[in-house]
Parts: C-alpha cells; sequence; structure tokens
C-alpha cells in the first residue's frame, strides 16, 4: 500500500516539473477515450494491467496536469462526480464490460485520434508519465481524486464537474506559473 502511494505521489511531483523537460504547446483537446486508448495500448505493451478504474484517473489527472503545465485542456469530454472518483462516461462505458478486470484491447472507436496522438511526440512524453499510476491500486488513485476542497469533492454527486474549478484546483496545486 505505501508503495502505491509513493508511485502516485512521485508521478504528481514529476508532472509538476515537466515544464523543464520541453514546450508541449502542441496539445490540443482530444476525446477522453482516444486518452484512455493510448494508456490501454501503453499498458498492454508494457504488460502492465490496467482497470477501467484505474484509466478514469489516469486520464482525469492528465487532464488537470495539462492545465496546471500547459494552461489549456487535454481532454473536451465532461467529468462527471461519481462515488469513486471523476468519471469521463463515454469512457467508462467503452471499458465497463470488463469490471475490476484488466482491460485487454483498446475500445477501437479512436483509430484517427489515436494516431495523431502518437504522432505528437511531446504529448506522448506527457502522457507516458501517467503509464506508472495504472500500477497503483485503482483505490490509491479515487482517494488522490477525492481530496478535500478538490473538483470532485465541492462538486454534487453525478454532477458534471465545472471545467474552471479543475483549471483552477490544478493550476493552483501543481502550476509552474
Amino acid at each position: 500500500m505505501l508503495m502505491n502511494v509513493m508511485i502516485v505521489e512521485i508521478i504528481l511531483f514529476f508532472c509538476k516539473k515537466i515544464k523543464e523537460g520541453g514546450n508541449m504547446n502542441s496539445i490540443q483537446k482530444y476525446r477522453g477515450l482516444a486518452i484512455a486508448d493510448y494508456f490501454v495500448k501503453k499498458c498492454i505493451e508494457q504488460n502492465i494491467p490496467v482497470t477501467n478504474m484505474s484509466i478514469l484517473k489516469m486520464i482525469y489527472f492528465a487532464h488537470g496536469f495539462s492545465y496546471a503545465l500547459r494552461h489549456k485542456p487535454l481532454i473536451k469530454d465532461p467529468f462527471l462526480a461519481w462515488p469513486w472518483g471523476p468519471v469521463e462516461k463515454h469512457t467508462y462505458d467503452c471499458f465497463k464490460k470488463y469490471a475490476a478486470n484488466p482491460i485487454t484491447s483498446i475500445s477501437g472507436e479512436t483509430n484517427d485520434e489515436l494516431i495523431k496522438i502518437e504522432k505528437d511526440k511531446e504529448l506522448c512524453i506527457f502522457l507516458d508519465k501517467f503509464i506508472p499510476l495504472a500500477k497503483a491500486s485503482p483505490f490509491v488513485l479515487s482517494d488522490k481524486s477525492h481530496v478535500s476542497g478538490g473538483p470532485w469533492d465541492v462538486t454534487p454527486a453525478f454532477k458534471e464537474i465545472d471545467e474552471k474549478i479543475i483549471q483552477v484546483y490544478f493550476s493552483a496545486k501543481y502550476g509552474n506559473e
């Protein structure tokens, strides 16, 4: 358990410092499922089991850190405040068939976007920093998304989390300027 918490803390700290590694002005907004498919593909390639719950938190954290470090969103779909943390519903629906089991393939719905993502080397460098989160317990990731005063915490249950709240929270906590 301590190792899971350490992995999450290291990734979060590293992402705070990522700006020093390059210029990521090329980031555009993608569907949550396309970012999830990128993570699933990488996890499968690296033999890292990843669950739906973990993928949902990984895309949420990547989206939040995109605001903090690049001052722009990564994902164009809204996140909802569900009981286990922020959820991008279409991504959830695509992978819910796996329940708590590891996801074994990408959705197959985002092939064109996935190609664009993979061609954007700076975006891939950014996204690859989140792959180790798949090694953490999904419940640790859920806890990290439930922090007091955070976007999930201040949003009524099952409602859409306001993008401005995500932007302000991540920028204030992890921003570099």
